[in-house]
């Protein structure tokens, strides 16, 4: 039966958001296949239902924060301009500049510049500079990414929102890498970068492939509900980038799927403007298995994710009997607190985090604090609310502590 999602209570400061229609066809009819219940995060509270779409089967976060809070969020909060060495980049974003300038090198000899959107660090534009693009400049709303780039990887970077950028027509080649996923109108944004691209200009998007959730074929553990990150809104397939694609005057010029080494299912896909092909042009060879629509693959994900999240409170039910510490601030951990009965009915003293914008902030009621204060709670058990980063940080946690150690997966 399908309905209308109305606004849910939130618990922050600024409560879990305002109702959205369908983000690739405009629809306002859906179906709510998870409700995705999180504990406030700063004063923010990205508690959502994730909807399909009734009219053409996309899937989406039904609420969101107004465009003004994400943009606050960015800005001041985001863990995208915190990187304070080159060795601490991530190995997932190591791995995701490598295949992207692979996908990139049949035609790299054909682009002299390059705009990367949302480009933190700068660790792509890096790439594309050593492959031979000869001029990059990156986009970020982040405060310091600017610094950041310039530092690390002498990259010239500029805050600005993607939305309100007007420059997008002076490049050969537009990013949006890790970028669809987040944004309240996508369309909008392909309009705008469209309307401004000079004749020739492709467009690269990158997104977690809602196609290939469900890990078809794949007996690899998966983090349970971990795609339904608190900042991503839209859960995009390869079919739904082409119907974005398409109305806004572009086609899928390629397309490939991907798994990287941390179980991160995602896709390139390069627009041209040709003009509307009639049917959609086959992934690249050698691509890991990916649907075109997301509704199977949804489907399965929410069913592996809840079996997940039952494994994950067999191991929590024994150390929830008293007071806790939780090792991470991110999307994990605001699902956690409250979607684990265990965790939700124990008393939380405080979560660790390297990210400085946390600090003095809290998630639900528990304080966010630098790791280097784990040492005030002697004793107290340290939960590793963590997918990607677990085995490091398990690993320099035993390593700097006596006390128990959590882990949630393995």
């Amino acid at each position: 039966m399908s309905q209308r999602v109305e606004r849910m209570p939130g618990a922050g400061a600024n409560i879990g958001g305002v109702p959205r229609s369908c983000p690739v066809c405009g629809g306002s009819a859906s179906t709510i296949i998870f409700t995705n219940r999180m504990a406030a995060c700063a004063g923010y509270d990205f508690s959502a239902p994730i909807c399909r779409c009734a009219a053409c089967g996309s899937a989406y976060a039904g609420t969101a924060l107004s465009a003004r809070d994400l943009n606050a969020y960015y800005s001041t909060l985001s863990k995208y301009d915190t990187l304070q060495s080159k060795g601490e980049v991530s190995l997932l974003d190591r791995e995701r500049v490598v295949m992207g300038t692979a996908f990139l090198a049949p035609i790299v000899h054909s682009i002299g510049s390059a705009l990367d959107v949302g480009c933190s660090a700068g660790v792509f534009l890096r790439a594309l500079r050593d492959a031979g693009i000869k001029s990059v400049h990156g986009i970020d709303p982040a405060a310091q990414a600017a610094d950041v780039a310039r530092a690390l990887f002498d990259i010239p970077v500029t805050q600005a929102q993607a939305e309100t950028f007007g420059d997008y027509g002076r490049f050969d080649l537009v990013c949006l890498m890790a970028v669809m996923e987040h944004l309240l109108e996508p369309r909008r944004l392909l309009d705008k970068v469209v309307r401004q691209l000079k004749p020739g200009a492709r467009v690269l998007v990158e997104i977690p492939d809602a196609g290939a959730f469900d890990r078809i074929g794949a007996e690899d553990q998966l983090e349970a509900f971990g795609e339904f990150s608190n900042e991503h809104i839209n859960f995009l397939s390869i079919g739904d980038v082409r119907r974005l694609a398409h109305s806004v005057g572009l086609e899928v010029e390629r397309w490939r799927p991907y798994r990287s080494a941390v179980g991160a299912r995602g896709l390139f896909a390069l627009l041209n403007q040709a003009g509307e092909s009639p049917e959609l042009v086959a992934a690249d060879d050698g691509s890991p298995p990916s649907r075109v629509d997301t509704s199977d693959s949804m489907r399965e994900y929410v069913a592996r994710s809840t079996r997940a999240m039952t494994d994950i409170e067999s191991r929590l039910v024994p150390v929830c009997r008293g007071e806790v510490l939780i090792y991470g601030a991110g999307n994990h951990t605001c699902r956690l607190m409250v979607q684990s009965p265990a965790v939700a009915n124990c008393a939380v003293r405080a979560v660790f985090d390297r990210n400085p914008h946390f600090h003095g902030m809290k998630i639900g009621n528990s304080p966010v604090l630098p790791p280097t204060g784990i040492g005030e709670f002697p004793g107290l058990p340290i939960i590793v609310s963590t997918f990607n980063a677990r085995r490091e940080i398990r690993a320099a946690l035993t390593a700097a502590t006596s006390q128990p150690v959590v882990s949630l997966y393995d």
